[in-house]
């Protein structure tokens, strides 16, 4: 499992079961979550890669000279002050088709893991996902 995964399941534990667009979490409370869930021997999560690689609104960080390698196009996380609307101030939630019209430049890539690639305890929170959280309002 990618720590990007590490991270998507992080916040789906803590939203789960809700699905309204108000319940968001800090990135303290992400970077606890992941150590908990999957401990604190796993190489530290980065905040770049929470405030910047995964949040769907801002652009991926493409390798200048070659484009077509570095960050990520992942939209697994949204970063809002007020549920709706896209905000580098924000705290996080998981990204919902809502979302698309804030995507940054770039992003079209997945909004959750791969079920396949991640351990199986956790892949309720993926059907979760797909079948309530991402197409709600």
């Amino acid at each position: 499992m990618t720590k990007m995964d590490m991270i998507w399941i992080a916040v789906a534990s803590m939203l789960h079961p809700e699905t309204s667009t108000s319940k968001t979490v800090s990135r303290g409370q992400i970077e606890a979550q992941v150590a908990k869930l999957f401990g604190p021997s796993i190489t530290p999560i980065t905040p770049v890669m929470i405030e910047r690689h995964l949040v769907s609104s801002e652009d991926r960080q493409a390798d200048k000279a070659n484009p077509q390698r570095g960050g990520s196009r992942n939209r697994y996380l949204f970063k809002t002050v007020d549920g709706n609307a896209a905000s580098r101030d924000g705290r996080f939630r998981l990204y919902k088709q809502v979302d698309a019209k804030h995507d940054g430049e770039d992003k079209s890539g997945p909004a959750h893991p791969d079920p396949v690639a991640i351990d199986g305890a956790y892949r309720y929170i993926i059907g979760w996902y797909k079948d309530r959280y991402v197409a709600s309002v």
